[in-house]
């Protein structure tokens, strides 16, 4: 079990990175008892010998931590195969009481754990096949809304192989190129409005009313200075909230508007994904935390790597991180997961983080735009 110091400021939570992130986290400090000291073949009085200086832990292998503005509640960051860890009894300042000396208890490694097999898939071949091509007839035609619909609708409705459904999903995500990611306006699509700048208007604040973000309004629309609105001006804006969903068969997050897999719900696109060792990413329900969402954040390193200060190149948590709630299934009161980026875009389909979900820098980008803190949810399925 590793225990790292995460520090402190105003109002957000602090997070511990690469695998398991927590806040103001209590360092315990291993202490042996002393021993005789044999000299010469004589046992030596060791009420005599000098005392030694407290002896200093090292910092946990295979666990980072990222410097975040949050509270002072202190949360215990979990190695994956370790048992579970108890809340620290800190002093005031987020300084813990020094530990009971106990006797070290060896680790057994966790079993690996096999990547689940793909679900049967029972849908009707020849209902497939029409579908989906009745949906891409339509968007080979430029008819892009409609298209999206037929092909969204037998989607959410199960009425796909699991190969025409990979083929839908494409065609949909290409269609959203310019239905959902491009200024060009669909006053039918259900999914879109249309907002006219007011005077004294803020950003944040009429982005928040369609539960979305400035920064994805603005990717949306092609503006690269908020400065520039002017009065009357409209914008094209996407309904949120969005959600996500989370395959570990896979490794691949969906993107979706609407509760994932409801009538009426709209899978967007997918970004390949990065996952736990042996298993360790906790299937079920998440909530984006509250006040978790954090850009460049600073990673104060492990006994392997030393710590690196926000924006650096070589910040292995990347560029950005998203803080994670347990709230249905074996995600139930799990707390210091989240979604971060990376610097090694290789892990993608693999399992190499401590639990966390991780994206290239590009793609969590995209997904820190659009998911919203204490609404959007995260789904991780088998």
């Amino acid at each position: 079990m590793g225990r790292n110091r995460v520090s402190v400021s105003k109002g957000l939570v602090a997070v511990v990175g690469v695998g398991i992130v927590v806040g103001a986290v209590a360092v315990l400090h291993k202490t042996d008892k002393s021993k005789a000291q044999i000299d010469a073949g004589k046992v030596a009085d060791a009420s005599s010998q000098p005392k030694p200086e407290a002896e200093k832990k090292p910092a946990p292998k295979n666990t980072g931590q990222i410097a975040l503005p949050g509270s002072a509640k202190a949360l215990i960051t979990q190695t994956p195969g370790s048992e579970p860890a108890k809340p620290s009894t800190g002093t005031p300042g987020g300084a813990a009481a020094p530990a009971t000396p106990t006797a070290a208890v060896p680790q057994t490694p966790a079993p690996m754990v096999p990547r689940p097999a793909p679900v049967p898939n029972n849908a009707d071949p020849a209902v497939s096949a029409k579908a989906l091509a009745d949906g891409k007839a339509q968007i080979d035609a430029g008819q892009l809304l409609a298209g999206r619909t037929i092909l969204n609708e037998a989607l959410t409705g199960g009425q796909f192989t699991n190969a025409d459904a990979q083929a839908a999903k494409d065609l949909i995500a290409q269609a959203n190129e310019v239905l959902i990611f491009s200024p060009r306006r669909f006053p039918e699509d259900p999914f879109q409005s249309a907002y006219n700048i007011q005077p004294g208007d803020r950003p944040v604040r009429f982005a928040y009313k369609f539960d979305t973000t400035w920064e994805f309004i603005a990717r949306v629309n092609g503006i690269k200075d908020a400065r520039r609105l002017r009065q009357g001006q409209t914008l094209k804006i996407i309904k949120g909230p969005f959600h996500a969903v989370v395959s570990k068969t896979t490794f691949m997050v969906d993107l979706y508007l609407g509760s994932p897999g409801d009538k009426g719900s709209l899978y967007v696109r997918s970004f390949p994904c990065g996952l736990g060792r042996q298993g360790s990413t906790p299937t079920g329900t998440w909530m984006l935390q509250p006040q978790g969402k954090l850009k460049n954040p600073k990673w104060w390193g492990t006994a392997d790597e030393p710590a690196r200060e926000a924006g650096d190149p070589l910040n292995p948590i990347g560029k950005f991180w998203m803080g994670l709630n347990g709230t249905e299934g074996d995600a139930v009161g799990k707390e210091g997961f989240g979604i971060h980026g990376t610097i090694d875009p290789d892990s993608m389909g693999k399992e190499m983080s401590h639990g966390c979900i991780r994206l290239v820098n590009d793609n969590v980008e995209q997904l820190y735009e659009v998911l919203i803190d204490g609404k959007s949810t995260v789904i991780v399925k088998p």
